[in-house]
């Protein structure tokens, strides 16, 4: 079974490549530039280079492909972004979903996965929510593409049968990601602040539970179509908890409290409390985190950090 792998040097994807090959697939990595067609030779995948907002180039390179993965994005590292910081990422959840899933189509995919995120279930008060929870259709911001992109895939399931999986991820982090290099050097410097006093819930997971969620879906594809899956881990915390643990683990002060929004700034993703639930995910195909909290992933992530 050969897989095709749109985002397959990115944090996740380059995980989820490396897992796949230890599996004994065979891995195709989309390339967008010399350095990750060095990346992927160097780690056994067949690196074609193309454009994913090219269709037909997409279907052509794909064309002896079975299972097809989009794990493409393009999140800004840093804090305090704007919508135009978004853009590239906005035309891959759209413009990219549109193209992988016409090619999926047209080669007979035997699999669709589509990366998702949590975030997309908005604030429920700290509540408990799980796959049966409604979104909203029209959120706005940063996470309109990303309704947008389910949509896509959703209507593709019911009017031409793609065989396709959802995963909402919740926040990733890992020690190799621009963002938690970022919130770790900022926390050492003394320049991290958390906005609004940081209360509100927040669901995490570590990338290489994320990639082993990936892995267990092409290993056992559940039944049905149109199915989604949280994947984050067992304990959702606030992000003042959060952020203090990781001080801690650095030796640096408790970073203090934003106010208020930093004046000009948009893009960011909303406030918002919600407690995901995983049983589903569990149950269905045998996934669970190897960091059930926060705290195990973190120092874990710290570890490794420090080393490089």
């Amino acid at each position: 079974m050969k897989i095709f792998i749109c985002g397959a040097t990115g944090v996740l994807g380059r995980r989820v490549v490396q897992g796949l090959q230890q599996a004994g697939q065979q891995v195709v990595g989309l390339s967008r530039s010399p350095e990750n067609t060095d990346w992927l030779e160097k780690h056994g995948a067949d690196a074609r280079a193309g454009d994913l907002f090219n269709l037909e180039q997409v279907c052509q390179l794909s064309a002896d492909c079975q299972v097809f993965l989009h794990l493409a994005t393009a999140i800004p590292a840093r804090a305090g972004t704007t919508r135009e910081d978004w853009a590239e990422n906005d035309r891959i959840r759209r413009e990219g979903t549109r193209g992988l899933v016409a090619a999926a189509l047209r080669n007979h995919c035997k699999l669709y996965l589509q990366q998702s995120i949590t975030f997309l279930y908005g604030n429920q008060d700290g509540a408990w929510v799980d796959e049966n929870t409604p979104i909203a259709a029209r959120p706005g911001g940063v996470l309109q593409s990303a309704v947008d992109m389910e949509d896509i895939v959703r209507r593709a399931v019911a009017e031409e049968n793609l065989p396709a999986v959802t995963l909402r991820f919740g926040a990733f982090y890992s020690y190799d990601s621009g963002q938690t290099r970022s919130m770790f050097e900022t926390i050492c410097a003394g320049q991290y602040t958390v906005p609004a006093g940081g209360n509100a819930y927040t669901n995490c997971i570590n990338v290489d539970d994320a990639a082993a969620a990936v892995l267990k879906i092409i290993e056992n594809q559940p039944d049905g179509a149109a199915r989604t899956f949280n994947i984050c881990d067992d304990e959702p915390a606030s992000q003042r908890e959060i952020v203090d643990f990781v001080a801690a683990q650095l030796g640096a002060p408790r970073p203090p409290d934003l106010a208020q929004p930093q004046a000009g700034k948009a893009g960011n993703l909303p406030a918002a409390s919600y407690r995901c639930k995983n049983t589903l995910a569990k149950q269905t195909f045998g996934w669970a985190p190897a960091y059930p909290t926060y705290r195990e992933g973190y120092v874990a992530e710290i570890e490794k950090w420090l080393r490089t």
